[in-house]
């Protein structure tokens, strides 16, 4: 019985931890020798699953995004209305808190969009989750404003290490911000 991984479990084991290399280097920063490396493959078999740097950039920040995508899903979980939205925004929460690198990867991701093919796949990605939130929350547009908007206020103050709590001069927005993510109206 062969323990060879196939080219498919590989292939997402790249780009799990190409997701690590570019949260915390950028697309410009991080180098697919050092992908390579914490995969433990040879950099021309890196090329073999992904032609270029952007292509395996692409795939990352695709599988993140669409992990994302999934997250607001399950966490809504059959709740509609602003039910779903705090549902989502609890999620959201608690992934931020527990998952730097897939937060520090979304903000990578738009940091990114300077190249069109890296702006053209966020901007489909960001439309399939607004597109989601849509359907599971049924709310209005400026409801779901609202709610992607706290959503981005969470992600800066967690990428700045304080989504902890433990800086007295942002405890209070926290508090607000986590009491009701997705409560615009009570």
């Amino acid at each position: 019985m062969s323990t060879r991984m196939s080219a498919e479990d590989r292939r997402a084991q790249v780009i799990a931890e190409a997701i690590t290399v570019f949260a915390r280097f950028g697309y410009e920063g991080a180098t697919t020798a050092a992908i390579a490396e914490r995969v433990g493959v040879s950099q021309p078999y890196l090329f073999r699953l992904f032609p270029t740097k952007k292509d395996l950039f692409l795939a990352a920040s695709e599988k993140n995004m669409n992990d994302t995508l999934i997250l607001m899903r399950e966490a809504a979980g059959g709740k509609t209305g602003h039910d779903a939205l705090d549902a989502m925004g609890q999620a959201y929460s608690e992934k931020l808190t527990s998952h730097r690198e897939w937060l520090l990867m979304q903000l990578q991701t738009f940091a990114a969009c300077y190249d069109e093919d890296v702006q053209r796949q966020t901007r489909h990605c960001l439309q399939e989750i607004w597109d989601e939130v849509e359907k599971l929350s049924g709310l209005p547009i400026e409801d779901r404003v609202i709610f992607f908007a706290k959503g981005m206020f969470c992600n800066v103050i967690a990428a700045a290490g304080r989504l902890d709590g433990q800086d007295e001069q942002w405890t209070p927005v926290l508090e607000a911000l986590m009491a009701h993510t997705g409560r615009v109206r009570d």
